[in-house]
């Protein structure tokens, strides 16, 4: 029976992959009963249709019906396990990390069992026995990395534990000196001018703007974010034949131009809009740290 398994897991964790990356069409998203019973239907639809998968599969490779049987109820089981962890995640993040995992032990179970039925001896043994664990361990390894991809690709409802519309209550004087380095490389200069717009509309007491021009070959590009940056008391610096980069640029702006009083070091793309509440939201001792 364990063969049988094995087999079915061979040929569930492709399907149960490929399914991941077959695009569909984006439905509505979000918390609430109905997106979690829908998320629940068609993880119980699609862990039908790919046990009816492995079991036509298995039967045209001529298992038996009790091989044939075991197999797919192994697989049901592992995906109905684990329903309950991944009820934030489509249902092909589901199988995919289901019928993977399911692979995994299954193997890992053959494989110790292989070790004790071959009496190989007590050295080959113990040398089997040392593989294997190196096998758990590099199974150890591949489940983390895929429960990343799982749950990058699959996840439908993300929980942000502090949203546009939560409110803070932490003082002023509280906050941290942050200094904002903005760095620029040939850049449309009304492009970098909108970004250090939103920048000067934070809703934050304590903070300064950087604008660091890195190796701008052409002056038409730099020279009007020169004069916008002097009369908005935004620092600014052009670099030329200046190493390193936009690293270079960065250390510089890091080492000759933030305020000594600086206690955090922001960097923002130079086509990025920041939100007024960007600051505060990120502040670390937010009465919401660490919820839910």
């Amino acid at each position: 029976m364990l063969q049988a398994l094995l087999l079915a897991g061979i040929l569930a964790a492709p399907l149960g992959s490929a399914a991941l990356f077959v695009p569909t069409r984006r439905g509505a998203r979000g918390a609430g009963t109905w997106p979690a019973v829908r998320r629940s239907v068609l993880a119980l639809i699609g862990t039908a249709v790919l046990a009816a998968a492995v079991a036509a599969i298995l039967r045209e490779l001529g298992a038996s019906e009790h091989n044939l049987v075991a197999g797919a109820a192994g697989l049901v089981f592992a995906c109905l396990i684990w329903m309950p962890v991944t009820r934030r995640w489509s249902a092909r993040a589901h199988l995919r990390w289901a019928s993977s995992v399911f692979l995994f032990v299954v193997y890992l179970t053959y494989a110790l069992e292989w070790t004790f039925d071959s009496h190989l001896g007590a050295a080959s043994t113990a040398g089997g026995l040392l593989l294997w664990a190196l096998e758990v361990f590099a199974a150890l390894l591949c489940c983390a990395y895929l429960w990343e991809i799982c749950d990058a690709l699959g996840t439908e409802h993300w929980r942000r534990r502090i949203t546009p519309a939560t409110r803070l209550s932490v003082p002023d004087g509280e906050l941290p000196m942050v200094s904002l380095h903005v760095p620029a490389h040939n850049e449309p200069p009304d492009m970098v001018i909108d970004t250090l717009r939103s920048l000067l509309r934070l809703d934050y007491p304590r903070y300064e703007v950087i604008l660091i021009d890195d190796n701008t070959d052409d002056e038409e590009l730099w020279r009007p974010v020169e004069a916008w940056c002097a009369r908005h008391n935004v620092k600014f610096a052009h670099l030329e034949n200046w190493p390193g980069y936009k690293s270079g640029a960065l250390n510089y702006a890091l080492r000759r131009m933030a305020s000594p009083d600086a206690e955090v070091i922001g960097v923002i793309d130079s086509d990025y809009q920041i939100e007024p509440g960007f600051l505060r939201r990120l502040h670390p001792r937010s009465p919401i740290r660490g919820s839910a």
